[in-house]
């Protein structure tokens, strides 16, 4: 009789054991379920063809690598978090296309009307844009490292803290863009347009902006060393602590601008022409200026 009381209660606290590391378990898996994302519970990879694509049909985590979309009008269709790697969309028509998270290394969107796309976060590494229209897109966080985009329309876009190292933006025209602390090192802006661009903040090292039109554009705190502004157009520009080190400013016209307390050592100002600029704090300290002397050091 003692030996089945012992059984009894040996089993008793096993099963209890049991009970409680169950009881454990499914609590740590709802505790989990309910701090993920309900995005990562619910994807599905979609499986359609690169005809249905083509027809404008959304199609989210699709895999649609190197395939051809020229020409054709996928206005409004939802293809976030697709792959698209070297895909063509050479003069298609992508108003209002959710390409956010996508990736899109090397695609060609040379000439595509991409007017108020999303691209937020989308991976444009060397893609080609030569020629686009950008109007009002979202290319926040976005990364075109060494992307092709001469002669791009980026009027009202949204470039906020976007990845623009090494891209090519000759001849864009960017008015009123939000480049807003962008990594733009070594980019090539020449004869491009940023009238009443904000580009706070953002960094230009070594960037090529010669012949570049900052009329009304906002540089404040912007990183400018050694970049090229040789002819650029800087009148009523805003470059309140902005660091010109270095930089290039032969035959630039700055007119109006507010220099407060902007670096400008070193840099190289020989033939600018120089009016009507907020000077306070703005330092000079062995600039080339404009008559050929040295700045002065403070």
């Amino acid at each position: 009789m003692f030996l089945i009381r012992q059984t009894n209660s040996w089993l008793s606290r096993r099963l209890s054991r049991r009970g409680v590391l169950a009881a454990a378990f499914v609590l740590a898996v709802s505790q989990i379920m309910a701090c993920a994302p309900v995005e990562e519970m619910t994807r599905t990879y979609q499986k359609k063809t690169a005809q249905e694509v083509g027809l404008g049909q959304s199609c989210p985590q699709c895999n649609q690598r190197y395939q051809s979309f020229k020409g054709l009008n996928m206005a409004g269709a939802n293809y976030r978090g697709g792959y698209f790697f070297n895909a063509n969309f050479n003069r298609s028509v992508l108003v209002g296309v959710n390409f956010e998270s996508a990736t899109l290394v090397y695609a060609d969107f040379e000439r595509a009307d991409m007017s108020n796309a999303n691209l937020s976060k989308a991976d444009l590494t060397r893609a080609t844009m030569y020629g686009a229209t950008l109007r009002g897109a979202d290319l926040t966080f976005a990364t075109m490292n060494e992307a092709a985009m001469g002669a791009v329309e980026l009027t009202d876009a949204d470039l906020a803290t976007a990845n623009l190292r090494g891209a090519k933006l000759t001849n864009a025209f960017a008015n009123r863009a939000n480049f807003r602390s962008a990594d733009m090192r070594r980019a090539i802006l020449a004869g491009a347009n940023l009238s009443n661009a904000n580009l706070e903040g953002a960094d230009l090292t070594g960037a090529d902006l010669s012949g570049v039109d900052l009329t009304m554009a906002n540089l404040q705190n912007a990183q400018l060393k050694g970049a090229n502004l040789s002819n650029a157009i800087i009148d009523y520009t805003i470059l309140i602590e902005a660091d010109l080190s270095g930089a290039d400013l032969r035959g630039a016209r700055i007119h109006g601008a507010n220099l407060k307390r902007a670096n400008f050592s070193r840099a190289n100002l020989q033939g600018a022409q120089i009016s009507s600029v907020v000077n306070s704090r703005t330092n000079y300290c062995n600039a080339r200026m404009p008559n050929g002397k040295s700045g002065l050091c403070e």
